[in-house]
């Protein structure tokens, strides 16, 4: 491994117009709440996330993923004796027994109706399947299933939360946390099947093609009528978990996941719409996609120690990679670029470093970070945009022989020759005036005598 000198030099991103912008926290009224980017998982906005709460039926969220990951989608399935292991007054979609039903549609009951009966109809089958007991009674099933929920769940982040049924009718070891349920929703968001479902306001169908019983759905989550980004997802409601909203937003490529839990009704309105329409505003207003780093970027130049006659007294760099990162403009503004050189291709000279050696186009000589707030984001490879050669004795000769035969050279050439000629010409002058001033002196010594 190249070891890698720290350059004392640092280059800040040009300071944006919204460095020094606060961020105002959206009005919320929810006991708790969280609001996360689904790509990154990044928390937003919070208060009291890691509470546990109770989840209502905002539970059939996971029960749909086990659904979705055990279950066939175009299989029939034969509802049991099991939606009769309900509570009184639970919410249904009223199925009956021996009634058939696709995996498909057991989904959409959850999501999109009030089928707490459409869960247990999951639950049962799931759990013989994963137990291999096709004979399993409910009681043993309702329990296989929410242990198998339980890990389920620890498995996508949720490690705060015990699942005892499969539709979240209170029960007091039924319990999650605001942090928990985005996590699950999160991934529920990534399976196209159950995030295309979630969108639906509604739904009329076929239970298990043309024959079967034509039903209606109707989600309860007001978000798919009421604002025009919402993309689910599904609510909550009962006298000890008051009213539970997990929703997904999505604007301009970026998907958002809010869950607020028990959200107060202040003067006969529910506040849990307004919580989480204030949630998915603060966020696309304030946090975007920026782009970081394009390919083949300049990041700057560096000065070479002892270069060839000729060359270049510098060496530029750059980077390949393209980089996009979902921040905040105040973000932006903060975001500092680090340049490390490599040791093995840099030098100190009178305290300034300098690139020396051999550097071929194309090689890697040093990296880039990109740190905010002390954290490092990212790095990308810096590379040698040409070629740099060591300096020689053999390289100064060509370097002068190279000048003396250019073209370049040609007038001085010129120059020269016309030079030597005048000086022969000057010369054969001024000796032809001399031998004559001689000859003439001559003569007149000899008249003279």
């Amino acid at each position: 491994m190249k070891k890698f000198r720290l350059l004392v030099y640092m280059i800040l991103i040009a300071v944006l117009a919204g460095q020094g912008q606060v961020l105002t926290r959206p009005e919320v009224h929810a006991y708790t709440h969280v609001l996360i980017e689904l790509e990154s998982g990044r928390i937003l906005s919070e208060h009291d996330a890691h509470r546990r709460m109770f989840p209502a039926a905002t539970t059939m969220i996971l029960t749909a993923i086990l659904a979705y990951e055990h279950l066939d989608m175009d299989e029939i399935i034969i509802v049991g004796n099991e939606i009769n292991q309900l509570p009184h007054q639970a919410a249904t979609i009223q199925l009956q027994v021996g009634e058939a039903i696709t995996g498909l549609n057991l989904i959409r009951a959850m999501i999109i109706g009030q089928g707490l009966d459409a869960a247990n109809v999951v639950a049962i089958n799931v759990a013989r399947r994963m137990s291999d007991n096709p004979d399993m009674p409910w009681g043993d099933a309702q329990l296989f299933f929410g242990q198998l929920m339980t890990q389920r769940a620890m498995s996508l982040g949720a490690i705060n939360s015990r699942f005892v049924n499969a539709h979240g009718f209170h029960h007091a070891n039924h319990s999650s946390t605001a942090y928990d349920l985005a996590q699950i929703a999160r991934h529920a968001m990534s399976i196209p099947t159950i995030a295309n479902i979630a969108s639906q306001p509604n739904f009329t169908g076929y239970m298990a093609g043309e024959g079967t019983r034509r039903r209606t759905f109707t989600s309860a989550n007001d978000l798919l009528r009421n604002f025009s980004y919402a993309r689910g997802l599904r609510t909550g409601n009962h006298n000890l978990s008051g009213e539970v909203l997990v929703a997904a937003a999505q604007r301009d490529g970026i998907m958002l996941i809010s869950v607020t839990m028990n959200s107060p009704i202040i003067n006969d309105a529910p506040t849990r719409w307004t919580d989480n329409i204030n949630l998915f505003t603060y966020g696309f207003e304030n946090y975007a996609i920026h782009q970081i780093l394009t390919p083949a970027t300049t990041h700057g130049q560096l000065n070479i120690l002892n270069p060839r006659l000729g060359d270049y007294e510098y060496l530029e760099f750059y980077s390949r990679a393209e980089i996009s990162h979902f921040m905040s403009m105040a973000e932006l503004g903060r975001l500092e670029t680090l340049i490390e050189f490599s040791e093995d291709f840099t030098e100190y000279y009178y305290e300034e470093l300098r690139f020396t050696t051999a550097i071929e186009e194309g090689e890697i000589i040093g990296t880039l970070h990109h740190v905010l707030d002390g954290e490092l984001l990212f790095s990308s490879n810096l590379y040698a945009t040409r070629e740099v050669l060591e300096r020689t004795t053999a390289s100064d000769i060509d370097h002068y022989m190279g000048i003396f035969f250019s073209r370049a050279a040609l007038p001085y050439w010129i120059a020269g020759i016309l030079a030597v000629v005048l000086l022969i010409i000057s010369y054969i002058i001024i000796r032809n005036r001399i031998r004559t001033s001689i000859a003439r002196q001559s003569k007149y010594k000899i008249k003279k005598l």
